[in-house]
């Protein structure tokens, strides 16, 4: 393995076991986003780039023991420029970056070297992943993979190993890790739900949805769209009918090649990868969604038990209530009643309403071209409309409140589920404005009465008005 037969890469690891772990690998991470930027990173841009995030750093630079090689240490007594040239030279002491090479320009080429690339964006992906759609994209990964396979002189075909069979078994694995990571996610949050002893931090947890963010994103995305089911269903139907194309016994055979072993070997081989493949696909991805589904409903349990429990301060009152009212259960009404009446002084209960996401939740722009049910506009002219108006708001201002539409409407509805509104029942103009309080007030929470508009107007003494029932708030 290059790793350990080459002396070059003794000391590969070196920048992420010292003291000042957390300053280099930001630093690699800088270089590698640079040259992403740049055809060829030259010595003289990295050590700018390092010189700009030593200057911002968050981190305070320790200062480290010195092996022989102060010029590659850095150092709190140096300056940024100081420290940005020696984290260079570290660097290609440890094989990072590319050692020293003219360009074209005359400065040092500064490239970050391949094995280093990879080394430190697998530990993004590993230690800083991004739950956002890590199962979804396995899974659009493996269909369109094992796709590729009956689409006629498809690249992938040609070396169907290692362009199929290997990167879809590579696939599966990595589905596999990414349901076990959010199996120990849900653990991790029900300690963390566990350890919570105070009411505001459980209130906050859940008012920024760390859960759903943080872990479970990705997740309620396949359990509440179709799509990924439709998904996992033609990756069984692909891996069941592959035993019987060409690409099958191609793959075989360059098995067989890469590894110069028998046929019946490499058969054997191939069979079990694909068996394990569809093994998961059809059975244990469904019974770890199932597992995960369960550890869900626990977690939500258990946040409620927690609620209930910091809210009592770690009493189970309910207990003590059940114990309290079987022991008093055959005593006298008497007795019974000074009990109960001592034992309520005792507690002061207070209601708390909460403002809900619904309530600050931008409303939605009206429709238009939808029905209202309102006094008809253009039986009014504009004087009718600015008197009505005027009596409303100066005249005649608590006249056609909410209490008085209460009152109003209570009177008529005796007995009653439901009224619509006709010329027996609106025969003066205050009748006509109650009818259009109701409608004005049909969406509010202190107003027991809705809306419901029907087809056609209804002609009145009072005013033509829209077809309407009015009935009771269930």
């Amino acid at each position: 393995m290059i790793l350990f037969d080459n002396a070059e890469y003794d000391r590969f690891f070196n920048p992420l076991c010292c003291k000042n772990k957390r300053i280099y690998y930001e630093c690699i991470l800088q270089l590698i986003e640079k040259s992403k930027a740049v055809p060829l990173l030259y010595e003289t841009d990295a050590r700018d780039t390092l010189i700009l995030y030593l200057r911002n750093c968050a981190y305070a630079v320790e200062d480290e023991d010195n092996t022989g090689n102060a010029d590659k240490v850095i150092s709190s007594k140096k300056s940024e420029t100081e420290n940005a040239s020696a984290i260079l030279r570290y660097f290609r002491h440890c094989g990072w970056i590319s050692e020293r090479e003219i360009g074209r320009n005359g400065d040092n080429i500064a490239t970050v070297m391949p094995y280093c690339r990879k080394i430190i964006d697998s530990i993004e992906r590993i230690f800083n992943r991004d739950n956002s759609a890590a199962l979804t994209n396995h899974i659009f990964l493996i269909f369109d993979i094992l796709h590729s396979a009956f689409i006629e002189d498809h690249g992938r075909t040609h070396r169907p190993y290692s362009n199929i069979l290997a990167p879809v078994t590579d696939s599966v694995s990595d589905l596999k890790n990414e349901l076990l990571v959010l199996k120990d996610s849900i653990r991790s949050i029900m300690r963390m739900i566990i350890k919570m002893t105070e009411t505001n931090e459980l209130g906050q947890f859940l008012i920024k949805d760390e859960m759903m963010d943080s872990f479970f994103n990705d997740y309620f995305f396949i359990k509440k769209d179709g799509l990924i089911p439709g998904y996992i269903s033609e990756i069984e139907k692909m891996i069941r009918q592959i035993t019987n194309t060409e690409v099958y016994e191609n793959i075989i055979k360059e098995y067989q090649h890469l590894n110069n072993i028998d046929e019946i070997v490499a058969r054997e081989i191939i069979d079990s990868q694909l068996s394990e493949v569809q093994s998961f696909i059809s059975y244990d991805y469904v019974k770890e969604m199932d597992y995960i589904d369960k550890k869900i409903n626990n977690y939500y349990s258990l946040y409620s038990t927690r609620i209930l429990m910091v809210l009592s301060n770690n009493v189970n009152m309910q207990t003590y209530l059940n114990d309290l009212l079987m022991t008093i259960k055959d005593f006298d009404p008497d007795d019974k009643k000074i009990i109960i009446d001592s034992i309520s002084k005792c507690f002061g209960l207070q209601s708390y309403k909460y403002v809900g996401r619904k309530s600050i939740k931008r409303r939605k722009k009206r429709k238009p071209n939808t029905k209202s049910g309102a006094i008809i506009t253009s039986s009014l002219s504009y004087e009718d409309k600015a008197r009505l108006t005027e009596e409303l708001l100066y005249e005649y201002p608590d006249r056609y409140g909410v209490k008085q539409a209460v009152g109003y409407f209570d009177s008529m509805f005796e007995g009653k589920e439901s009224v619509i509104p006709d010329e027996t029942m609106v025969k003066t103009r205050n009748d006509a404005m109650m009818v259009v309080a109701s409608v004005i007030y049909s969406g509010t929470g202190d107003f027991p009465y809705e809306v419901e508009v029907l087809e056609g107007t209804i002609e009145t003494e009072a005013a033509t008005i829209s077809n309407i029932r009015i009935k009771r708030k269930k």
